[in-house]
């Protein structure tokens, strides 16, 4: 998807007006950091309980609605709410942690159901097999001994719908115990105190059901990269570091996913231009982002159709396939120290060719606030998920928007200890300039491996 600001007016900076954008992502089911994040927006509020935007603004959420908190479904309803609500201002951007649910109604059919699962793609290749989970289930529950080997009997007995989502969920798709926050959803949105396993499982794939699912309607009107004005919005990143340590460290396909190795340039394994399927890479950095949204709807569409368009052995691990790295899924725009950097080269160059002097990404958290990495490209990496590591969701009160207007982006939100921040800078011609009223100039000075200035 791609906007494009209108010529007939200037702002500021001399450029040409531009669309207002306010950035929220990676609430990973936190309802109320969700909701703190709009309200503390200048683009958006709440009215009766639905998010409506302000005018002229347009709102774009950079992807993981799911997984590490008792709102998932809640978050999802409002996005799509307001997705159908404005269909040209707001843009759903998905993640790792929504398309992978992609994977939950074929795993759990009754055709999946009758035999041993295999660890799916993109899991970790020591990941716990569902045998040993059904074994170690039976020690706990009394039904054996520690060291004895499940009968096909006890199995059978134990493979429930259930038990197979819990092992889906706590071991190849890194959302431990969200079995039971989705138990908690359900009893706080319903009223009902007492949800049983069926009624949970029934929720996931009620979820996922074509026509009538929340997060199978979010998908369906999902991107991979958005771009507004000069600036492109993915979920993870368009580089990565670590392709190949990934390979040995979790079932992977390269056949499947790059035929081969994928190009690196300046030590990182490099996503852009490439579209799964697709016979060659796409050096049009718009008709790339073009071809991997038409992508993405395939993908979905097949996998949501009954019966299934695809095999399933392949319907749901498609997103696997692109969504295990490199990709603008899972891409991670860091040092082997875990310290953000600058783009190579050549992707500069080649986002700078399609008129783009910014990258707005999540996914990677970085801090209590979003990270501002200068270059000819700037980077803003917005996911603070991690910001307050002594609180049981390891995020606390910090929360905090991106609002963006051509060359200008503004942070606005709160840290850990609820202390007020609010920051500007610029990027492309703008940022170099010291007449600018507002720019915070310093923001993003540093080495980036021993210091920088955050805000």
């Amino acid at each position: 998807m791609l906007c494009r600001g209108k010529r007939s007016a200037r702002v500021a900076c001399g450029e040409q007006k531009m669309h207002k954008v306010v950035f929220i992502t990676d609430p990973e089911g936190n309802i109320e950091y969700f909701k703190t994040c709009v309200r503390m927006s200048n683009g958006a509020y709440y009215e009766d309980e639905e998010i409506v935007l302000r005018k002229g603004w347009i709102l774009v959420f950079g992807g993981d609605v799911c997984d590490k908190a008792a709102g998932s479904l809640r978050i999802a309803r409002e996005l799509v709410s307001a997705k159908k609500r404005y269909p040209d201002r707001v843009f759903l951007i998905v993640g790792n942690r929504d398309l992978n649910k992609l994977r939950i109604i074929p795993e759990l059919s009754e055709e999946a159901m009758k035999d041993e699962p295999h660890i799916p793609y993109g899991s970790p290749r020591n990941a716990t097999t569902y045998s040993a989970y059904l074994t170690k289930l039976a020690v706990e529950q009394g039904k054996m001994h520690e060291g004895q080997e499940i009968t096909s009997a006890l199995w059978q007995q134990l493979n429930s719908k259930a038990n197979r989502l819990r092992w889906i969920l706590d071991t190849t798709m890194g959302s431990q115990g969200e079995f039971e926050r989705r138990r908690q959803e359900i009893t706080e949105t319903s009223g009902t105190p007492s949800v049983n396993d069926d009624e949970v499982v029934r929720s996931f794939l009620d979820m996922m059901a074509k026509g009538s699912g929340v997060m199978a309607d979010f998908l369906s009107h999902g991107n991979l990269a958005v771009g507004i004005d000069s600036t492109l919005f993915v979920h993870g990143g368009i580089v990565n570091r670590s392709y190949s340590k990934n390979v040995e460290k979790f079932m992977t396909d390269q056949e499947g996913s790059y035929s081969g190795l994928p190009i690196e340039e300046g030590g990182f394994e490099v996503c852009l231009g490439f579209v799964p399927g697709a016979e060659r890479r796409f050096d049009d950095v718009k008709q790339w982002t073009m071809r991997l949204n038409a992508w993405l709807r395939e993908v979905v569409a097949a996998s949501l159709e009954t019966p299934p368009r695809r095999p399933l052995a392949t319907i749901g691990q498609q997103y696997c396939a692109y969504g295990t790295w490199p990709s603008v899924i899972m891409g991670r725009h860091l040092n082997e120290k875990s310290q953000p950097v600058q783009l190579p080269r050549g992707v500069a160059t080649s986002l700078l060719s399609a008129g783009f002097t910014r990258l707005v990404i999540g996914h990677t958290p970085h801090g209590n606030c979003p990270t501002v990495v200068p270059g000819d490209v700037q980077i803003i990496m917005a996911d603070t998920s991690y910001s307050d590591m002594k609180k049981p969701d390891n995020r606390g009160d910090a929360a905090s928007v991106v609002e963006i207007e051509g060359s200008r982006a503004t942070v606005v939100g709160q840290l850990e200890d609820l202390t007020k921040i609010a920051y500007t800078v610029f990027a492309g011609e703008d940022a170099r300039r010291t007449d600018v009223e507002g720019n915070h100039n310093l923001i993003g000075k540093g080495d980036f491996e021993k210091w920088f200035v955050k805000a």
